[in-house]
């Protein structure tokens, strides 16, 4: 009889060990949700406007340029047209540059705006997983089959006490 039961436990810490818990979730959804990520949106688009004003500024000023060397520059000595003309491609050059140097600074305070969040939903999610006993969380977004698991996206909104959007939104 001892031997049955001795069996039975063994049997039953098997499946204990084996049993795995999955579940998923899309962190782009939670990180759309977050207030912190509308801050961030927010910050964002501030230094894009600011940006855009200067390059609509450094745009006007060569296509008045090109106006005047299209409507003078047949009036012009060769070493005036040689100097404005100079002048234009140094503008258009400048633009070049303006444009590329706006897109790395964007990108880099992008990043650096948007790490702490990643590492807020990292840290949510792994606290989640590990309270309610999940052995694996996939990244919703990034699976074509996985197996049969629960969405954990509420059990983290709940976590980071983010309220549930209204329908339709």
């Amino acid at each position: 009889m001892k031997k049955v039961i001795l069996f039975a436990v063994i049997a039953l810490m098997g499946t204990a060990v084996n049993a795995q818990k999955f579940g998923h979730i899309n962190s782009n959804d939670l990180m759309a949700a977050m207030p912190e990520t509308k801050k961030a949106q927010a910050k964002m688009q501030k230094m894009q406007d600011s940006l855009n004003v200067s390059y609509a500024d450094l745009i006007k000023e060569y296509n008045e340029k090109d106006s005047i060397i299209r409507t003078d520059s047949g009036k012009w000595t060769p070493a005036k047209k040689d100097i404005k003309f100079k002048e234009y491609s140094d503008l258009r050059e400048s633009i070049q540059n303006y444009s590329t140097a706006a897109q790395q600074y964007l990108q880099q305070e992008e990043q650096k705006l948007y790490e702490p969040i990643r590492r807020i939903v990292t840290e949510a999610i792994q606290a989640v997983a590990k309270t309610n006993g999940y052995t694996y969380v996939f990244a919703a977004e990034a699976l074509y089959v996985s197996p049969a698991s629960d969405d954990i996206l509420p059990l983290v909104k709940k976590y980071l006490k983010i309220p549930d959007a209204p329908p339709g939104k």
